[in-house]
């Protein structure tokens, strides 16, 4: 009798595994950390962020509003998704951002334009730090201006929250207000423009799949903000 309940445990252990190396293999042909161009035109645009930036949920990354810009914007524009899932703009958030190689590809590689959106994943109560953010967020920022310039570098505050009761792993809309908060003040300090995604999509929660990842229409819509702004 023992030794069947051994057995058993054990077979249990190994579906386990299997399924478990399926699920991560799922993930990795699904969505492949590498660099995604859209456009054919002269001005790059590089866009960094987190799964909002990626394009997490979609059937198809050309539904993202990265890959919508070009076309908006016209053929003298080409974009870069840089995009990474699930990681934070803090260096000690459970998935960093700026320590992928992606990210390092982004930082070696030139560009004419930044459109640069983290935060989302910092708001999870395991990752938050109001003043670790305000430092880090602002590290970047200069760095990011001595890149391209302050008048080629956009800073996105992420959409709004809808995630009800959130759990300590899920993004919590209430650190993302105070994220807003940080992300207006260094904008303003540094004299980069602000795109304000948050107050965009706050009265619009049929623009997501999953209270935090946008749909076809909620990508449309950014799109058509950033757009805007740019061509202003």
């Amino acid at each position: 009798m023992r030794k069947r309940s051994i057995i058993f445990i054990l077979n249990i252990l190994i579906i386990i595994i299997i399924l478990f190396v399926i699920k991560s293999h799922d993930n990795s042909v699904m969505y492949p950390n590498k660099a995604l161009e859209v456009g054919d035109g002269n001005i790059v645009i590089s866009c960094v962020g987190d799964s909002i930036t990626y394009g997490y949920g979609l059937s198809n990354r050309n539904d993202s509003w990265v890959s919508l810009l070009p076309s908006k914007l016209g053929d003298k524009y080409k974009t870069i998704n840089y995009g990474l899932i699930k990681r934070t703009l803090l260096s000690g958030g459970d998935y960093p951002y700026f320590n992928e190689s992606l990210a390092k590809e982004f930082l070696e590689n030139d560009t004419d334009k930044i459109i640069f959106m983290l935060g989302s994943n910092d708001s999870k109560k395991i990752n938050w730090n109001k003043d670790l953010f305000y430092e880090e967020y602002e590290d970047v920022i200069n760095r990011l201006i001595k890149k391209v310039g302050r008048n080629n570098l956009y800073i996105m505050i992420p959409p709004k929250i809808f995630i009800n009761n959130p759990k300590s792993d899920d993004a919590n809309d209430d650190n993302l207000l105070e994220i807003k908060e940080i992300i207006n003040e260094i904008g303003s300090s540094n004299g980069v423009r602000v795109i304000d995604l948050y107050s965009l999509s706050e009265e619009h929660s049929d623009w997501y799949i999953d209270g935090l990842h946008l749909n076809k229409t909620g990508n449309k819509e950014v799109a058509e903000e950033i757009s805007k702004i740019i061509k202003e």
